[in-house]
């Protein structure tokens, strides 16, 4: 037994040496070189939800415009009362004392997750305060009261966080680019667009399309005003289209046939002050989701589908899991899916998808100021498992620009951990990593929504 342990321990080190032999080692200071390529890189923000320059300096300028994202989640899952969270960081009614007072406690609990890191980096780079504490909270309030004046978007978003494109959510607004394009915000090329279509209920949708002054009485009718709709918005210069839908149910849409939606619609029509459960609905909804992807396919728009953690509180994760969409990944051979979030806490699953299919994309937004260790793990994993051409790493998923800033710094490092990683352990060599960073931080992106510079 003890011979048999000494020739098991000499074939391991004989296949230590012989890797070590085929492995070319990176050259000393790679490190440091794959850091400077990182940061030097000008990013494509594949996902936002930042408000208009006109709006944000209309709201609240103090230390709360930096928890005006998913920070908020944070304090509530910590344990601080919803309604008084809301009702403190809602419009500029209350004091900076105020709301200092509302998180003081609770900050000590959220400071070292993702979103408090954001936070903290927003505050040190932005407005060169360390630290946010009761002895920092007013002169921090006092430098961005300072900052917020036009043209800070300009400077935080091009300049500061080196970003050369920037994809915008459009929701209720006949034309796209009153979103962001008011006071003296000159961006023009710099946003790009998308579509954001967030339910297909008989409700919703009458809702949705009154925006635009129309209505419907049958199916048909309906699917031709969103005909017309896709039209203008194609006109006016969507370039892609987001689904949100896994925040009100399961993504696993079924192929339904015209009969069955129709007698859901008519059921509907008629009865339209009754609450249908979502058995009930879901035929219908299964039916609108395939022909809003048909005219997707039809005008070449990517589609962003969010996938994963869901934003609030009290949400049915699973009604995320990316594996749902197979059918249409199937019906759509050639529609492009991106997939966001990077799908958490889904990542092998969609590792596989986007392996398995060539429509498939990742699309890593957000996921790195959930967490960056699974941000990291999964960006290794995914570059081990899915071709490297099919990998986006940066969305900040914010409504501030000191958001989409902190989401982008902790993304690029995540980024230089994964690669520097990497050609250390040999897996990659540093031409390869220099190669795949400048992929998935800009180039993939301008390829699959094919912009144009």
């Amino acid at each position: 037994m003890k011979r048999l342990k000494n020739l098991i321990l000499l074939s391991l080190s004989l296949v230590q040496i012989a890797n070590a032999q085929t492995r070319t080692l990176p050259k000393s200071g790679f490190e440091q070189r794959i850091h400077e390529a990182v940061f030097a890189v000008r990013l494509i923000d594949t996902h936002e939800h930042i408000m208009s320059e006109k709006e944000a300096l209309t709201s609240a300028a103090d230390f709360s415009c930096l928890f005006t994202n998913y920070q908020q989640s944070d304090l509530i899952s910590s344990g601080v009362a919803q309604d008084k969270v809301y009702n403190s960081f809602k419009g500029k009614d209350s004091s900076i004392e105020e709301r200092w007072s509302v998180i003081k406690d609770a900050w000590a609990n959220v400071r070292t997750t993702a979103y408090g890191r954001s936070v903290l980096v927003s505050a040190k780079d932005l407005y060169r305060i360390d630290d946010l504490n009761e002895n920092t909270y007013n002169e921090l309030s006092k430098r961005i009261k300072e900052a917020h004046k036009p043209g800070y978007y300009e400077d935080v978003l091009k300049k500061k966080a080196k970003i050369d494109a920037c994809f915008i959510m459009e929701y209720n607004t006949t034309n796209p680019r009153d979103v962001v394009n008011e006071g003296n915000c000159n961006f023009r090329r710099f946003f790009v667009y998308d579509k954001y279509i967030s339910f297909f209920g008989y409700n919703k949708m009458r809702t949705r399309l009154s925006n635009y002054g129309k209505d419907f009485t049958t199916l048909p009718q309906l699917e031709l005003l969103i005909d017309s709709v896709f039209a203008q918005d194609v006109k006016i210069g969507i370039q892609g289209a987001k689904f949100g839908v896994a925040y009100y149910r399961t993504l696993k849409f079924d192929d339904v046939s015209r009969e069955t939606a129709t007698d859901v619609f008519q059921k509907m029509k008629a009865d339209p002050d009754h609450v249908f459960s979502f058995e009930e609905a879901k035929p219908l909804q299964d039916f609108m989701f395939f022909k809003l992807l048909s005219l997707c396919d039809k005008y070449k728009l990517p589609v962003q589908i969010h996938t994963g953690l869901q934003t609030g509180s009290g949400n049915d994760i699973s009604n995320a899991n990316p594996t749902g969409l197979t059918k249409a990944f199937f019906k759509f051979p050639n529609l492009k899916f991106c997939l966001l979030h990077a799908g958490y806490p889904y990542g092998g699953e969609m590792a596989a998808l986007a392996k398995n299919f060539p429509n498939v994309y990742i699309d890593m937004a957000w996921s790195a100021i959930i967490s960056q260790s699974y941000t990291l793990r999964y960006l290794q994993e995914f570059i081990e498992t899915v071709p490297n051409n099919k990998i986006m790493a940066y969305g900040g998923d914010s409504q501030t620009v000191e958001g989409a800033y902190g989401a982008s710094i902790l993304a690029r490092e995540t980024v230089e951990l994964a690669l520097t990683g990497m050609v250390k352990d040999g897996y990659l060599t540093e031409k390869e990593a220099l190669d795949v960073i400048r992929k998935v931080l800009r180039e993939n992106a301008i390829s699959i929504y094919n912009l144009k510079f």
